[in-house]
């Protein structure tokens, strides 16, 4: 049984795996107006509590960079 906080979902992640450099757009200051950012993030992170393992997912963008997409379970039954 995992522990009571991880069960209402604050877990408590490490980072680890390939390091991927994203790239997305939000929205700017002024309507219509969008800032670029970019940032290096770790492909995969574990719960360091209940052991539960994610898989990011990524999407490409038209000019050919990464974008995070979400999450993925990984199952540890194999």
């Amino acid at each position: 049984m995992p522990p009571l906080l991880c069960r209402i979902g604050l877990h408590r992640w490490k980072n680890y795996g390939q390091r991927v450099f994203i790239v997305w757009k939000e929205p700017g200051l002024l309507p219509g107006l969008k800032t670029e950012r970019r940032k290096h993030v770790f492909a995969e992170r574990s719960c360091l509590r209940c052991g539960v393992k994610q898989k990011r997912l990524f999407t490409e963008n038209i000019d050919g960079t990464s974008a995070a997409a979400g999450w993925e379970r990984v199952d540890n039954s194999s």
